[in-house]
């Protein structure tokens, strides 16, 4: 088994082994079309577009037909067998690195499979059975390629409706999302608009409350500022009548004081007569009290007189005759009768100084003016 054999791999019922041929860019290119299947494109048509290509030949040897599942050998025996994996994907003959090496990696398997085969030759009829498969794998390649195709148109329109169905759904969505919107909105305009209309009915019955309250304030103001206005209009007719009861109080008081000036001149000149009498009955007092003193001494006088007369007619005895002693008896009692009389006189004079001096006080205190403040007016004045 010399010969070099060629082999085609496309098996895309196990993703693990259909994955291990791809490079990073081709798996980052899967992910964007996945992600772009998962946002509205619809799912799998990127992957039907690369599962659609047609079937790649390896080699001269092997080819597999991604539609049958079968195998066919070209191709002499003996040669070499190419670095291939059986489980590369169609996109290996881009020539990347990381597929050449996915390819080292499955043609070395398959030379320790072509180790074994050599050694089987009674397997030689089987390569052959399978180069009659690949023949008709062969035949069949241009069904493959009208299937390809058609596929390919089929999942240009199938693309194009899902995405018209996509643009549909996402104008429905966005429609029903803006109702919703609308609504929201709606309801939202609706609560303010009765929040507002709740606060603004608030507002005026505050409002309309307030101004009652002011009202009644203002009625209780006027009412108390009347009755304040009737009271000051008494006061002032109060302070208007007393007024004019001070003015004729000063009218009739300025009368009272030239009265009273007038009585005070009268007074005076009275009290100067007053005096003047009073130093004249202190004058006859004191000649009253010296008379008084000297018949007091001439009592005194004849009553020694009398005491020694009496003494001696005692001494004498019946030598002064009974004549003599009547006279003198008589005398003696004319003596005391004179001396009672004097004293009486005197008791009377005493008694009617004294009384005039009560009189003359008492007028003077009892008197329209009294002499205290008729001297403290006269040393105001003066």
């Amino acid at each position: 088994m010399g010969e070099r054999t060629e082999v085609y791999a496309g098996c895309c019922d196990d993703d693990d082994g259909y994955r291990s041929g791809r490079t990073e860019e081709e798996e980052e290119e899967e992910d964007e079309g996945s992600g772009r299947a998962r946002d509205g494109a619809g799912p799998g048509l990127e992957s039907l577009t690369e599962m659609d290509e047609p079937p790649v030949s390896l080699g001269s040897g092997l080819e597999y037909d991604l539609w049958e599942g079968q195998f066919a050998f070209s191709g002499g025996a003996g040669h070499d067998c190419p670095a291939l994996s059986p489980w590369d994907s169609p996109r290996d003959r881009n020539g990347n690195r990381a597929d050449r090496i996915a390819l080292n990696k499955a043609c070395n398997h398959l030379s320790t499979k072509r180790a074994k085969i050599l050694k089987l030759t009674e397997l030689l009829i089987q390569v052959q059975m399978l180069q009659e498969q690949m023949s008709v794998l062969a035949d069949n390649q241009n069904h493959s390629d009208e299937r390809y195709t058609r596929a390919r148109q089929e999942n240009a329109t199938l693309q194009a409706s899902l995405k018209n169905s996509y643009e549909n759904a996402t104008s429905s969505i966005r429609v029903l999302m803006l109702e919703e919107q609308l609504r929201e909105v709606e309801l939202r305009a609706q609560e303010k608009l009765q929040d507002e209309e709740r606060r603004h009915r608030e507002l005026v019955a505050r409002v309309d409350r307030e101004k009652q309250l002011q009202v009644e304030n203002c009625a209780i103001r006027l009412q108390t500022l009347e009755l304040e206005n009737a009271s000051v209009r008494e006061e002032a007719v109060r302070c208007r009548t007393q007024a004019d009861k001070l003015r004729s109080e000063v009218l009739r008081l300025e009368e009272e004081q030239s009265r009273c000036e007038a009585a005070l001149a009268a007074l005076r000149e009275e009290l100067e007569i007053v005096r003047e009498q009073e130093r004249q009955q202190q004058q006859v007092s004191q000649a009253n009290q010296q008379l008084i003193e000297e018949l007091s001494q001439e009592l005194e006088r004849l009553r020694i007189e009398h005491k020694r007369t009496l003494e001696e007619l005692e001494e004498r005895g019946s030598g002064v005759s009974p004549t003599a002693h009547e006279q003198l008896r008589a005398k003696f009692t004319q003596l005391r009768e004179e001396n009672k009389r004097l004293q009486e006189a005197h008791d009377e004079l005493q008694a009617l100084l004294l009384t005039r001096s009560v009189e003359e006080g008492r007028n003077l205190l009892t008197g329209h003016q009294s002499l205290a403040a008729e001297l403290e007016a006269m040393s105001q004045g003066e």
